[in-house]
């Protein structure tokens, strides 16, 4: 029988376990917060400007409610402006909290035509499953109030300069990636994740490490992803040689005639990090973007 001073310690321990990581600073004025993954939260980003704030991903409503009380106690300045990377739910279902705290949401304008495609459908299945998103009584995503298709879309101040990118199709149509040129800092959205942590069916599996090379070339310092720990450019060249390794292997099955459910695969040793325990879904994902010749986004697909 365990004596009550250890019982004491592990109780602690889970205790502490169950506290939310505190927000890091990666730079003067930047924190980067890890979200909780149990809960299907998004990492954040928050980038202190002369005046103001800007946050990079509304996340879910939950985890909003939480995030604009934190920001807070981090600095008494405003927050102006909340970008969306994309339009998933984990990135863009607590826009409607943080406009309602004052900020303007933002996003490259292709988001648009990506909440126009899939919702309301994705909302109402998040409805069914999660509280949060029930508590908002919406009947949809509140759509970005302003919007970018020139890249860059720049702020700066005396301060700080904050680039906005798009750089192409890759884990959705419309991501958007943040660029602190003076940091050399690079926040990715789900553009780059760390772990095995992808979703490919909104993908272009083709193009995705296209946009990854651009991301190389600015050559930043500090890589923010959207999911998993903060790092440097690692983060980028190892989801790009996941995603070619992935596609290298399936197509080899396709063309030697193997329907999906005769294909397997056995990615190389570095690729761990980024293999998830069933890769059923990317390998399924890959074939249909080779075999139907033309992305895997613009395949009509359920979310999975």
């Amino acid at each position: 029988m365990r004596s009550a001073a250890a019982f004491c310690v592990l109780l602690g321990a889970l205790a502490l376990q169950a506290q939310p990581a505190a927000p890091h600073l990666i730079a003067p004025g930047v924190w980067f917060l890890l979200g909780d993954g149990l809960k299907g939260y998004s990492n954040t980003t928050v980038i202190e400007m002369q005046d103001y704030l800007i946050v990079v991903d509304a996340n879910y409503p939950a985890r909003a409610r939480e995030l604009i009380a934190i920001v807070k106690q981090l600095s008494p300045k405003p927050v102006r402006y909340v970008f969306d990377t994309h339009a998933h739910g984990d990135h863009s279902y607590g826009n409607s909290l943080w406009t309602a705290a004052g900020a303007t949401t933002l996003a490259y304008a292709g988001i648009l035509a990506e909440m126009d495609r899939y919702e309301p459908a994705r909302w109402q299945a998040a409805e069914a499953k999660r509280e949060d998103v029930r508590s908002l009584h919406q009947n949809n995503v509140e759509r970005p109030l302003k919007t970018f298709t020139k890249s860059p879309y720049v702020l700066e101040d005396a301060t700080r300069k904050v680039e906005f990118l798009y750089l192409g199709w890759g884990h959705t149509q419309a991501d958007g990636y943040v660029w602190l040129p003076r940091e050399r800092l690079l926040c990715t959205g789900d553009g780059a994740v760390n772990g095995p942590r992808n979703k490919l069916w909104d993908a272009n599996l083709t193009n995705w490490p296209r946009v990854l090379a651009k991301a190389m070339r600015l050559q930043p310092r500090f890589v923010l992803p959207g999911h998993g720990e903060a790092g440097g450019v690692e983060i980028l060249n190892g989801q790009r040689r996941f995603l070619l390794d992935l596609y290298g292997a399936v197509n080899a099955q396709v063309q030697a005639g193997k329907p999906l459910g005769e294909i397997t695969v056995h990615l190389p040793a570095r690729d761990r990090s980024w293999v998830p325990k069933d890769l059923a879904w990317d390998i399924e994902a890959t074939y249909m973007e080779i075999t139907d010749h033309q992305p895997a986004g613009a395949i009509p697909h359920a979310w999975k």
